[in-house]
């Protein structure tokens, strides 16, 4: 049998330090308990890491299946692909005057390749560096060699054409070219007379060879077509077979690997499990034996123990009366240190016994009082000692002598306590670790107070030296002239600089960077200024005196807190208490009671405290309606205080109220409920890991956790809040509303609402009759049109304009984006209100008062009343007041865009138009993706614009009872319902699900536009 073993953070395993305390029988099922335990842990950690790995594996054989279904899918495709090729190439020769052209179309071609392989050679011959003779005789090589080439293509043209326009116009095939002499060229007409070969026969023989020629095409196309016949259906067959083929094998291949991965995890935990009965079937067997000798055991281990405690309780006593005579000692070592001091500076000081350890507190303070007598300011003549005295004496310097002499007897009293437990415990060895720790933090917080006391002791007695010297005064202005003479140096280089920037003598980023470094030399200058005097080096030395000296007491206390962290990590403890489900029903029930009882984490259990009593006493019962009399909290969330309802004794809750604060007291339970898992939670891990002897951690520990990586973690969790008060709990209490009757016959709080679940969800059906459908088409149909041009069109024009404006061969770009951003500067309200008032009808419009001054119409146009005009209107001016934004948002990224690119893809021969197609857009997209999504939802749900310029109108010639206008959207419409359009019981509800419906939908095309524009960046 294994006897009981210990293991600390780090998993090191420790032996016990008292044999005879592990020598029974409850030992003995708590280290099989231990090891099950850790085994599983063990388990559940690799089970993570395996998890990982299959499923990163199985994401691997679904892209290969992806890859080899795509390959599979494209080897079909061409071999289908090939013959269809085939058949269309062949296609061209079905009748002589298709071959005929693509014969005439072959010859025009060649003629190209001749010239410009001519021109090309021409080229290379120039730019070359051969003599003149041989260029000469090249170039009349290749005009001889160009000739004859073009002299055989014309030749075969003009054979090809001529037989073309005879068949064309002509059904025999005798080839008479008188026939067709007036349709022929001069050229052609010439080269007939000059031709020898060119007669009847001639033509005639081309012509059939050419038709031999045609027919065996047409032969090898109709064999072509019956192959293509024949095998398409058996290469389909082939491959919806060979593509079933590759899906199963995946298939197969990823059940193996689920299958191998959960007969593992079975495998391990079954082991483990048989480990731990065979371990208690072990320990039962020998039973009898165990309890023998635990008697005898337990005897020996509790005269150790018992022995202990009883020195460690006088420790105890002596340690709580050394407590109340340390404060004297250290006001005594205080006064030594400053007799020291004042001594080494050879200055006359009567002796002094300074020794206090085997004094009373009588004693110490009679001491004490005799000091203070003789280190007063008056007994002294020399301002050195006047100045040390002044400077040991502060209530500051008394505070932290007394502090480092309380760390001093802490030390003490951990190194006896922890030599009398390291006998039988691993807290024995924790303690003087820690002891060590505490000498260490107290030497060096000794040090520290003393090199700042007595450096500045020494500065202001510098000060006062240079004060009676008459120096004091005259190094001063000293000083202020070398400081005005920088100063005045720096002026004329700045004076330079400009002047120069007036001649255009220096660019502006070179102004910019001088001028930095100007400022730059003009402070090392007054620095190096200041180490040189005396006065302003001293001055310098007492102004961050405190910070310096804080800074360093900083770092001994991360010192210290990083050797007890380690002591806490590496020292196991022992205990042989279950904690884990005790300790985690406390913490369920109230957060911190196990943290201040079991873990000893007093801090942190302090923290979790306060937030549970704010969360017994204030939260939960704000949630069942104490408090607020107007608000029923929870319960009175069931009816929304119809129950209490009652017009004729003035009791009028208001459903509303009832029905947000309902929300809130649910989300508040929720964070509530969270708050007390997470806190058992936690309690129970800690106390598993105690269970296993990992010591809890300090709250140290916790502070470095929140100043590294959990502060993340703290900073969302109120944003995470704010938003869910803020945007999540008016959105829910929207959705709410749309299983109520809330509206008309039904209005908060003179009437009660009462929940009707599904009700308006089914007045889609109900309210059919009176044309819901054709309100609901037309308003749709708009919606979705502008929501697309009142996206789209913005978006280009701002992309344009910022290309535009970005170009490097604009000048004064700066006057140009802010012209163009002033739409967005202005006020929306103000841009419609404006545009609107110009559009008006009648002869007060701004625009029909133009049209009609310059002719351009007769009688003036009520543009807001027509429906074509309105609706164009409409989005010109959303155009107009959104492409401010695009174009700030893509002139930002444009700049972000590495010139390297541009750069490189002009080496390798893009243009303009390619560097925008295949450069700038791409990266532009990919940065502003998310908000261009935005600009979609946002489009979707534009009720300002809507509502500001056309009011939903104008109406249709034939209207529903719903009032929807031509220009109104959904969320416009939804508006009208709920302000009296229409009146039908329960409507603003109605209208409530319709909002809900319309918000589901624009937060799913965004979700799905923002989840493909991370896997795309991805």
């Amino acid at each position: 049998m294994n006897e009981l073993k210990l293991y600390n953070w780090y998993g090191e395993t420790f032996e016990s330090i008292l044999p005879s305390s592990t020598k029974n029988l409850k030992a003995y099922k708590k280290e099989v308990k231990n090891v099950f335990l850790r085994s599983k842990d063990s388990i559940k950690a690799n089970e993570k890491v395996e998890k990982d790995l299959y499923v990163r594996a199985k994401q691997k054989l679904s892209d290969n299946l992806k890859r080899e279904l795509a390959s599979h899918k494209v080897a079909y495709k061409n071999k289908i692909a090939v013959l269809k090729d085939s058949i269309k190439k062949l296609s061209s020769f079905d009748t002589m005057e298709k071959l005929l052209k693509f014969e005439i179309g072959k010859l025009k071609k060649k003629k190209n390749e001749v010239q410009n392989y001519a021109k090309d050679f021409v080229y290379s011959l120039i730019k070359s560096a051969d003599d003149i003779d041989f260029k000469i005789k090249n170039i009349s090589q290749l005009q001889k060699t160009t000739t004859e080439s073009e002299t055989e293509i014309f030749k075969k043209f003009t054979v090809y054409n001529i037989i073309l326009l005879y068949i064309k116009n002509n059904s025999d095939r005798d080839f008479d070219i008188k026939k067709i002499e007036h349709l022929l060229l001069p050229i052609e007409l010439n080269w007939l007379e000059k031709s020898k070969i060119a007669t009847t026969s001639y033509f005639k023989d081309i012509y059939y060879k050419l038709e031999n020629e045609r027919q065996k095409l047409q032969l090898q196309k109709d064999k072509l077509v019956a192959e293509y016949n024949a095998t398409y259906a058996i290469q389909k067959e082939i491959y919806i077979r060979e593509k079933n083929n590759i899906k199963l094998k995946n298939k197969q291949t990823i059940l193996q690997l689920e299958y191998e991965y959960n007969e593992n995890l079975k495998r391990k935990r079954e082991e483990a499990k048989k480990v731990k009965e065979l371990s208690l079937k072990k320990i039962e067997e020998q039973k009898e034996q165990i309890i023998s000798v635990q008697a005898k055991n337990n005897l020996i281990t509790h005269e150790i123990i018992s022995k202990a405690n009883n020195s460690i309780n006088r420790i105890k006593e002596i340690y709580k009366k050394e407590k109340v005579t340390q404060k004297l000692r250290s006001q005594i070592q205080l006064y030594k240190d400053l007799y020291i001091y004042i001594k080494s500076k050879k200055i006359s000081v009567s002796p002094f016994d300074f020794s206090y350890n085997h004094l009373t507190r009588k004693e110490l303070q009679e001491k004490i009082t005799k000091l203070k007598e003789y280190f007063i300011v008056s007994n002294f003549n020399e301002q050195l000692a006047i100045i040390a005295i002044q400077s040991f004496l502060t209530s500051t310097n008394i505070k932290r002598t007394e502090y480092e002499g309380n760390l001093l007897l802490k030390s003490q009293y951990k190194q006896k306590i922890g030599t009398i437990k390291k006998s039988y415990s691993y807290e024995g060895i924790y303690n003087l670790e820690e002891a060590k720790a505490l000498k260490e933090k107290f030497i060096d917080y000794r040090i520290t107070r003393l090199k700042y006391r007595y450096e500045k002791i020494d500065a202001k007695y510098q000060l006062h030296l240079l004060k009676i010297n008459n120096v004091y005064q005259k190094e001063k202005e000293e000083f202020n002239t070398k400081r005005n003479e920088i100063q005045k140096e720096y002026q004329v280089r700045i004076s330079e600089l400009n002047q120069k920037i007036k001649n255009k003598d220096i660019s502006k980023q070179a102004y910019k960077n001088k001028v930095v470094e100007y400022k730059i030399y003009r402070k090392e200058a007054i620095n190096e200024a200041k180490l040189k005097s005396k006065i302003q080096s001293n001055k310098e030395i007492l102004r961050s005196s405190f910070w310096r000296e804080l800074s360093e007491y900083k770092v001994n206390l991360k010192v210290y807190e990083s050797k007890i962290n380690e002591a806490q990590k590496t020292i196991p403890i022992e205990t042989s208490k279950n904690l884990r489900y005790f300790a985690s029903i406390l913490n369920f029930i109230f957060p911190g009671l196990s943290e201040l009882i079991f873990f000893k984490q007093f801090t942190k259990g302090i923290l979790m405290s306060i937030v549970s009593i704010i969360s017994i006493v204030g939260i939960i019962p704000f949630s069942f309606g104490a408090y607020w009399d107007e608000m029923g909290g929870i319960p009175g969330f069931s009816d929304l205080g119809a129950g209490i309802h009652n017009n004729a004794l003035g009791i009028l809750p208001d459903a509303r109220v009832y029905l947000f604060g309902g929300v809130i007291s649910v989300i508040l339970m929720v964070f509530v409920l969270i708050y007390h898992l997470v806190s058992s939670l936690g309690a129970y891990r800690v106390a598993k890991f105690l269970e296993y002897g990992s010591r809890p951690n300090k709250w140290t520990h916790t502070k470095r956790w929140l100043n590294s990586s959990g502060f993340p973690w703290m900073i969302s969790l109120v944003g995470w809040m704010l938003m869910i008060f803020i945007v999540a709990t008016p959105v829910i209490t929207s959705i709410l509303v749309s299983f109520t009757n809330y509206g008309f016959e039904h209005y908060a709080p003179a009437q009660t609402v009462e929940w009707v679940g599904l009700k308006q969800w089914g007045k889609w059906w109900t309210l059919r009759e009176n044309r819901l459908f054709e309100s609901l088409q037309s308003v749709i149909l708009w919606s979705i049109i502008w929501t697309i041009l009142s996206t789209l069109f913005p978006i280009s024009l701002g992309i344009l304009i910022a290309i535009l404006t970005n170009n490097q061969r604009i000048r004064f770009k700066k006057i140009f984006r802010l012209i163009y951003i002033l739409p967005w500067a202005i006020p929306a309200f103000v841009t419609l209100s404006f545009i609107r008032s110009m559009f008006i009808g009648g002869d007060e419009g701004l625009i029909n008062k133009i049209l009609l001054t310059i002719g351009l119409v007769k009688e003036s146009r009520n543009w807001l009343q027509e429906i074509g005009t309105a609706r164009v209107l409409v989005i010109v001016v959303q155009t107009w007041i959104a492409y401010a934004w695009i174009f700030m948002l893509v002139t930002g990224n444009l700049q972000s865009i590495p010139k390297d690119i541009y750069e490189a893809g002009s080496v390798d021969g893009a243009k303009g138009r390619q560097l925008f197609w295949y450069l700038t857009l791409p990266s532009l997209l990919l940065s502003i993706a998310p908000m261009l999504i935005g600009q979609f939802v946002g489009a979707f749900n534009n009720f300002t614009t809507i509502s500001i310029f056309t009011g939903g109108g104008p109406a249709f010639p034939n209207p529903t009872i719903f009032g929807e206008g031509s220009t109104d959207i959904i969320i416009s419409w939804v508006f009208k319902i709920t302000t009296g359009g229409i009146q039908f019981p329960g409507n603003q509800a109605f209208a409530a699900a319709l909002t809900t419906l319309a918000a589901s939908f624009s937060i799913a095309v965004s979700a799905r536009g923002f989840i493909k524009t991370m896997s795309r960046r991805d």
